[in-house]
């Protein structure tokens, strides 16, 4: 009865050492023969690359012209940041900026000329079996860099009560990237954004730590989930490059096709094209409340009584007069005295009673007016404001 638990324990002892040799024959009757191929793991399928602002640039297409043609320049990585992982050291973010504007670019359907590796088109034009002078010259090219990565301090909290509890941790690094817009034949700027954002990271978890007996049980459950820093950048760019094109085309071309940037991943607000959208609102709502007014003021004048239609002409009317005199009306009479109506007049004129001759001549003055003005009635000559005259 005494070595009862001696035998138990080298039981115990003799079951974990036949179980521990099982279980290392079957990993080795799992590797295989180096004559013989591995069999590759297979992962997620591939799919193509969707941003959230790709509908938004595919809005585009048809609304730019066709005879004006883009080209992708240097966009560098000029945070000066590297990693090292896995004894190897590399960059913290991506050196593709520059196909990534151009794949946008061409996802926009502009005309695009392809700048990124000059190399093939110099070499047969060096061998001379390509004529330099048919390659065709690009308007606009688009420039820029990646120019800060920051490290913002992150929060977290590890609390364990009974040697079991949670835990959470997160941190946050902002990336901020410049772009411009650059005519070709004048190196003028013709358009520029400045974009940043926040990549957030963050890990929690539970753990528990027991003693049975005489023996340490610790047990840690966890999840880490972290923003892809590349991608990111790929939507920062590509919501760049639409903002880009948005400066140099109206804003009543691009309102349709900025309503479809979903709000929670993009946001412009103090952008050359946002000012210039907010200032299109306005005019459209300005004019969408004159509307009303204008429509009551011509249906009054279409109401009005024919009696005013067959007044007497004896002094010309507002409606006779030409272009030049009515643009002077806007301006202030520097005498500040003002002219009188033409009830006033109509008035003044009915108070006295001119002689024959004098009749006679106010008669005479009265058909050289009438026939000067009728010279230069808007209704039988052409505005000036017209569109053949202004062009």
């Amino acid at each position: 009865m005494l070595n009862f638990p001696l035998n138990r324990r080298k039981i115990s002892s003799v079951t974990v050492l036949i179980l521990f040799s099982q279980l290392m024959s079957g990993c080795t009757g799992m590797a295989v023969s180096n004559k013989k191929p591995v069999s590759l793991v297979q992962g997620p399928p591939i799919t193509d690359i969707f941003t959230p602002f790709d509908m938004a640039l595919s809005c585009l297409k048809g609304q730019l012209r066709s005879d004006v043609s883009f080209s992708v320049g240097a966009i560098l990585d000029q945070t000066g940041k590297d990693v090292v992982t896995n004894g190897g050291s590399g960059k913290m973010v991506t050196q593709g900026a520059g196909d990534m504007v151009q794949s946008a670019l061409f996802q926009a359907g502009v005309s695009l000329l392809n700048r990124r590796d000059p190399r093939i088109i110099e070499s047969e034009a060096k061998w001379g079996i390509r004529d330099p002078r048919q390659i065709q010259a690009s308007d606009y090219y688009v420039t820029g860099s990646i120019n800060s990565l920051d490290f913002i301090p992150g929060s977290g909290v590890d609390m364990q009560i009974g040697g079991v509890g949670p835990n959470y941790s997160q941190t946050r690094i902002m990336v901020g990237l410049d772009l411009s817009l650059t005519d070709t034949r004048s190196s003028k700027v013709v358009a520029n954004v400045s974009l940043q954002k926040q990549i957030a990271a963050q890990d929690y978890g539970l753990s528990a730590g027991r003693f049975a007996g005489h023996t340490l049980l610790n047990i840690q459950v966890g999840k880490g989930e972290r923003e892809a820093t590349n991608f990111a950048l790929r939507q920062m760019l590509n919501l760049a490059t639409f903002e880009l094109l948005s400066q140099v085309v109206p804003p009543a071309t691009f309102e349709s096709c900025r309503a479809q940037i979903p709000p929670e991943f993009g946001q412009l607000s103090l952008t050359r094209s946002s000012v210039a959208l907010y200032k299109y609102k306005q005019s459209q709502q300005q004019s969408s409340a004159n509307l009303p007014s204008t429509v009551l003021e011509s249906s009054s004048h279409k109401t009005s009584s024919p009696n005013e239609k067959n007044k007497a002409t004896d002094l010309p009317s507002k409606d006779t007069q030409p272009p030049k005199k009515k643009e002077s009306e806007l301006i202030e009479n520097p005498e500040g005295e003002s002219e009188p109506s033409k009830q006033d007049l109509i008035k003044y004129i009915s108070m006295k009673k001119p002689s024959s001759f004098l009749k006679k001549m106010n008669e005479e003055k009265d058909n050289e007016k009438t026939s000067m003005l009728w010279d230069v009635n808007p209704e039988m000559v052409e505005n000036y404001w017209s569109s053949t005259q202004r062009d």
